[in-house]
């Protein structure tokens, strides 16, 4: 099983090709991981994909997502909007609290792929789209708009289980191909047609990350010397619960004897947390005995991105052999951050802090210096204007229009306006026009803050500790990175989740992460009341934009 679990997954012997020409439109593949941290060294295990990518792409420093729990950030990376333009009216129902509809029907693929049913016409952008594993945690049956063209692929489900069988091993997915339902090869337990069942004893190991990762590279194939350019989003479950090892990692690799990280704000004291929001303030202290059910999830979050990494060597093997790497750009992020003890929470995210809300992303291909790093401060939302921008679509135009900004500028440098394209032959066409045309508003300064809501799932207990609460942990807040007038801070409102608009938040926040980087000392009672009136100010005007009003 190990051998055809791993076909098309092997070691990456080739370098990048230097022959293939550059194309009106380039290909985009994304890879998007679930619960990945920045803060706690998730990117550690992604061996080959240093060497193979991030040595030859963009590094970001100051990469944040708005809301640190799945489906709400998945609909924003979706959209490219903040989750209250795609957020339910009232608390009840919905995906995590979001309004699905606000986002399927336009999605940056109702605008890139090729649709009877899209934003921008039938043909949209001209894209092949495909997706592959994880998707909205309210994943649509049938592929959305865009993603339903004769030669897309929709392999999604919205995460599977928590536990197995079902989470990793032997997982369900949504199967069409084509936009029609696809028959199951061998029809499993009443499987119908657009369903697909995993199994131990079929391809792949019935193992959920060796099962997307191949059947991308496979559809890669059939679409790549096409004659439209292709999207393609790889989204493993990984390193998300049950973190479920591939059976040929889950034991003899350099993690066995790991721990997870200590320090900082590991089972930080009562006295620390004293003066944190009541779901902080209450928290027990982590015992031995959950300190090592930390340590045994720390290590099988890191296995089980073995095979991730597995898989980015091996979409980037076949890129290099159909001679198309040259002409695509590479994303690869997750959806948040996680906790594994810090604040005395022992798993789990969904909180304003650091390591909830800092994600790893590089980004490689044409024009984008390899083995560089970037400072400048990022977000999941700008991730559908920048897959439009490079793809020829002017995001500022869309309906509805997106809260993000496109970063192409920002990281593809092409030189004179007039001499962009001489320059910079290997810029597809598509990409450079938007990179012009970002470069003329070039004059409006880039962010100096990131946005931050979110809106309590209720009580939720992980590892003996509550990490969520209804009534103490609903919170919107902005963080500051570089600020020439605020520095490094983070502010932050909390409230209970029924009060819904934020009428009467009850709870502030503050940390100067220059001196505090593990935000542990608030400063909002010593802060002037002057100071916290402006940062509210801030905040209410941030909670109500919608597109260019948006920072």
């Amino acid at each position: 099983m190990m051998a055809s679990a791993l076909l098309l997954l092997g070691v990456v012997m080739s370098v990048m090709s230097t022959s293939a020409a550059s194309g009106a439109k380039p290909n985009i593949v994304l890879f998007l991981c679930d619960d990945m941290d920045q803060t706690l060294g998730g990117w550690t295990p992604m061996k080959q994909t240093t060497t193979l990518y991030s040595e030859k792409g963009a590094t970001a420093n100051n990469w944040f997502i708005h809301t640190p729990v799945c489906c709400p950030s998945r609909g924003e990376l979706l959209s490219g909007r903040y989750f209250h333009n795609i957020r339910n009216p009232t608390p009840a129902g919905g995906c995590m609290h979001i309004n699905t509809s606000k986002v399927n029907p336009s999605s940056f693929g109702a605008h890139m792929g090729q649709s009877t049913n899209n934003t921008v016409g039938s043909r949209g952008a001209g894209y092949t789209m495909g997706w592959f594993g994880k998707h909205m945690n309210s994943c649509p049956k049938s592929p959305p708009p865009g993603w339903d063209c004769p030669s897309c692929y929709w392999f999604a489900n919205g995460g599977g289980a928590d536990a197995e069988p079902g989470g990793y091993i032997n997982a369900t997915f949504n199967f069409y191909v084509g936009g029609k339902a696809a028959t199951p090869e061998s029809p499993l337990n009443g499987l119908k047609a657009g369903e697909y069942k995993a199994s131990t004893d079929g391809e792949f190991a019935g193992y959920t990350t060796s099962i997307i990762a191949n059947k991308s590279i496979a559809w890669l194939h059939t679409v790549a010397k096409g004659p439209d350019p292709f999207f393609v989003a790889i989204a493993p479950k990984a390193p998300h619960v049950a973190a479920t090892p591939a059976p040929w990692y889950a034991t003899g690799t350099f993690i066995d004897a790991l721990q997870a990280p200590r320090g900082g704000a590991y089972n930080a004291s009562k006295e620390q947390l004293a003066d944190h929001h009541w779901l902080i303030a209450q928290q027990d202290i982590i015992t031995m005995e959950q300190s090592q059910e930390i340590d045994e999830l720390f290590r099988d979050r890191w296995r089980t991105l073995l095979s991730v990494d597995d898989a980015v060597a091996g979409v980037i093997k076949a890129l290099t052999e159909l001679d198309v790497l040259e002409n695509t750009y590479l994303f690869f992020t997750s959806d948040h951050g996680y906790n594994l003890g810090q604040h005395r929470l022992p798993s789990c995210k969904l909180n304003v802090y650091d390591h909830d809300i800092r994600i790893p992303m590089v980004i490689m291909g044409p024009g984008i210096e390899a083995g560089s790093t970037f400072d400048f401060i990022g977000s999941n939302v700008d991730v559908a204007p920048t897959f439009l921008a490079l793809a020829g679509v002017d995001p500022t135009t869309v309906t509805p229009p997106m809260d993000g900004k496109s970063v192409a500028s920002q990281l593809i440098k092409i030189g004179a306006k007039d001499s962009a394209r001489v320059l910079n032959k290997a810029i597809p066409t598509s990409t450079a026009t938007s990179v012009e045309r970002e470069m003329t508003k070039a004059g409006v300064d880039w962010r100096d803050h990131h946005w931050i809501e979110y809106y309590s799932l209720g009580d939720v207990t992980r590892t003996g500790h509550l990490v969520d609460d209804a009534k103490s942990n609903t919170y919107r807040a902005i963080r500051f990175v570089g600020s020439a007038k605020y520095g490094n801070t983070l502010y932050a409102e909390f409230t209970a989740v029924v009060d819904w608009h934020f009428a009467s938040p009850n709870f502030i926040e503050m940390y100067d992460l220059d001196t505090d980087p593990h935000q542990l000392n608030n400063l909002a009672n010593s802060s002037s009341a002057a100071l916290k009136a402006e940062l509210h100010a801030m905040v209410v005007e941030q909670f109500g934009c919608e597109g260019a009003s948006c920072t």
